[in-house]
């Protein structure tokens, strides 16, 4: 592949370790991601300002993930981290850290707010819903992330069939995602969840997001230039 294929291909991965990271609770398949030399490999594709920064929230992640290894068995620590998900993003208690744009943006701790149907037009805009559309707040970080890998994987397919048109639409409709929406409030959710959970895995999951989001509205810009 090309540079800029190689790049679009980046992009659908770590938007899926992302979005799979979010969206549901871990398994031995998400860790065994975590640990490889794929996500290692992906990251160290570009050299830039964030490199450093990404590197070491990578490390960080992985030294949560693994916990203590002398106080827990591999299956002890999995059920460990499916306690901190549940804690962080499902509950039955109070969610503290706030998984939802909307609560972020407008400091109102209420469901299924106007700013909500924004979200639920960038969607449709690429012809895509929820699955659970209607039941679940379109402007959870699970879903934001989904959105974002599902455009990656799009551009990335109109890339390889020819259609460079089609791909650089998709990618300017995931830069104004990341402008609109994620990189308004993802920054917001990673310091919340460092307050409130601060060793947990998932305050250093949220700090590698909002770092690869920065470097990704960068890499979106480059890329839609190579295009044209």
């Amino acid at each position: 592949m090309d540079e800029t294929a190689l790049l679009l291909a980046n992009r659908c991965f770590v938007y899926a370790f992302l979005a799979r990271g979010f969206a549901e609770e871990p398994d031995e398949g998400f860790l065994e991601v975590l640990a490889g030399d794929h996500l290692t490999d992906e990251l160290g594709l570009v050299e830039d300002e964030f490199s450093v920064a990404l590197d070491a929230a990578l490390a960080r992640m992985r030294q949560c993930a693994a916990g203590d290894a002398f106080a827990a068995s591999g299956e002890e620590r999995l059920a460990q981290l499916r306690e901190e998900y549940a804690a962080v993003f499902v509950g039955p208690g109070p969610l503290l850290a706030s998984p939802w744009e909307s609560m972020h943006r407008t400091k109102k701790r209420v469901l299924f707010q106007a700013s909500v149907l924004e979200v639920r037009d960038a969607y449709r805009a690429a012809g895509l819903l929820p699955e659970r559309y209607g039941h679940v707040s379109d402007d959870f970080i699970g879903l934001e992330m989904d959105f974002m890998a599902k455009l990656a994987q799009m551009a990335f397919d109109a890339r390889g069939s020819g259609d460079g048109e089609r791909c650089t639409q998709l990618l300017c409709q995931s830069r104004a995602f990341l402008d609109q929406h994620l990189l308004k409030w993802v920054g917001s959710l990673a310091k919340a969840i460092q307050v409130h959970y601060r060793n947990s895995f998932y305050s250093a999951l949220a700090e590698f997001a909002a770092l690869f989001l920065k470097r990704d509205s960068q890499l979106v810009d480059w890329t839609i230039a190579k295009l044209d």
